[in-house]
């Protein structure tokens, strides 16, 4: 049996708290015979003594890169890795034991592939965790049979990001590596590259990670939506497509500021004037929230979620359009 490296590079910011658990998870996979495993952490400047933290829990190397954005860790990550096959986690994700033995079929049977799945917050979830989740797994559900596997390969990139990616080091030399010009949502970028590239981009549902570091609020989901907004990553991915991908959140950013903006003026038509009438202009953004909202429900076959959708719709609208406008350029961490 041939053996195999997979390096597990895990980029962190003031992640002293959490780096312990995910090395504890690496240590405990289950590993198929003839593969070896290194935890490679990049950390960008932390001041809560991530590095240190790291080197204690035993990951077989750390960088420390002060001042570094991070798709320039990501990238120093996979320079430094010994690896055939590379993986991007968080810091304060935590990994299924059987998450190796999930993706080792695929790995081993493709000369080519990129492996995700979002990340689900930790149980018990709060009913906001729980509607953002049932959001995600009902956002691209279309499975097919691949390689004997129950997979989403249409628009599969949708559903890997880097709290949760494995892939061939092949692959990352293909696409270049991670653009280091795009503060944010380059991991979206990185993936559609690659699909760009006709390499497999697969969500795999059993490749389970968990993610600690979930917003617990509405306030924190919203910065967190700021924080990954960034419209130059969609203005990259619809150039490459041609205009065929990438074009949801701008739509739908425009769409709730119009929306928004017609709120606005009713309300202060009606105020004004006293005619209830004009309140129906506040009609087009609850359409904007609640349709969105009603098309997961039904998806998902379940109305439970539909009011927390909707508050969640109407915060990730208002963070996007913000980005969209030009008004949240500073991308400080949304923990900060």
């Amino acid at each position: 049996m041939s053996a195999h490296t997979l390096s597990i590079i895990v980029v962190t910011y003031n992640e002293s708290q959490h780096v312990a658990r995910l090395q504890r998870s690496i240590k405990n996979l289950d590993k198929p015979e003839g593969v070896q495993v290194e935890s490679i952490l990049v950390d960008g400047g932390s001041q809560d003594g991530t590095a240190e933290a790291a080197r204690r829990a035993g990951y077989s190397r750390v960088i420390e890169l002060p001042g570094a954005n991070i798709p320039v860790c990501r990238n120093r990550g996979a320079e430094a890795a010994q690896g055939d096959w590379l993986a991007y986690v968080d810091g304060d994700c935590e990994l299924a034991p059987d998450w190796l033995m999930t993706a080792y079929p695929l790995l081993t049977g493709c000369e080519a592939v990129m492996l995700g799945w979002p990340a689900r917050p930790p149980d018990p979830m709060n009913a906001m965790q729980s509607a953002w989740n049932f959001h995600w797994l009902n956002k691209n559900p279309r499975l097919e049979d691949f390689m004997g596997r129950r997979v989403v390969r249409h628009e599969g990139f949708r559903l890997a990001t880097t709290r949760n990616m494995i892939l061939h080091k092949s692959v990352f030399t293909t696409v270049q590596g991670f653009n280091e010009e795009l503060p944010t949502g380059e991991d979206t970028d990185f993936a559609f590259r690659a699909y760009m590239a006709d390499v497999p981009v697969l969500g795999v549902p059993d490749l389970k990670v968990v993610h600690h570091g979930e917003p617990v609020t509405l306030r924190q989901f919203y910065k967190q939506q700021v924080w990954h907004a960034n419209r130059h990553s969609y203005e990259h991915i619809q150039k490459l497509s041609g205009g065929k991908i990438g074009g949801n959140a701008p739509r739908f950013a425009k769409a709730f500021m119009a929306g928004l903006f017609s709120a606005v003026v009713g309300l202060a038509i009606s105020a004004v004037t006293g005619n209830a009438w004009w309140l129906l202009l506040l009609l087009p953004v609850l359409g904007v929230i609640s349709l969105p909202a009603a098309y997961i429900s039904m998806k998902g076959r379940s109305l439970r979620h539909l009011p927390m959708l909707c508050l969640l719709y109407a915060a990730y609208g208002w963070a996007r359009m913000q980005d969209w406008v030009g008004l949240a350029q500073s991308k400080a961490s949304w923990k900060s």
